[in-house]
């Protein structure tokens, strides 16, 4: 009896190392491709736009799919934005996009949302109304 409990326990490490070492090696491979993805996105903006970029990989275990969040924030003619995507790095598919420019005259918390869509992967697409809203969504897809 004590050898069969020994023999599982052994397995299971072996398994858990295994899967361990395979998820590690996804999640490298899918940094590299979030960058590849955060790269050709950056390449569609244009130059006339002052702001910042950055992005955030993470593989999905659940979905075992590479995700990359992209984020963006800056200025144009005195107006202010940000806007964030939720995709597949290596499908381009979008899951989430969030986009909000600021109106002369106007709060912050005054104005509404350019775009607010959800696009999970088995639902239709919805519409949200707010960041929050939005960052929520994106958690899920980011924290698995």
């Amino acid at each position: 009896m004590l050898r069969v409990v020994v023999g599982l326990a052994i397995l299971v490490s072996i398994f858990a190392a295994t899967a361990l070492a395979q998820s590690l090696q996804e999640q490298k491979m899918c940094a590299k491709q979030a960058h590849v993805a955060f790269q050709y996105w950056k390449r569609g903006g244009k130059e006339e736009i002052t702001g910042s970029d950055d992005y955030k990989d993470h593989f999905n275990t659940r979905l075992k799919k590479c995700l990359v969040l992209i984020e963006s924030r800056g200025s144009l003619s005195g107006e202010y934005f940000n806007s964030a995507l939720l995709m597949d790095a290596y499908e381009s598919r979008v899951f989430a996009g969030y986009s909000w420019s600021s109106r002369k005259g106007k709060k912050y918390w005054e104005v509404p949302p350019l775009v607010c869509q959800l696009m999970p992967i088995s639902e239709e697409k919805t519409e949200c109304s707010s960041r929050e809203e939005f960052d929520a969504f994106v958690a899920k897809y980011m924290e698995e």
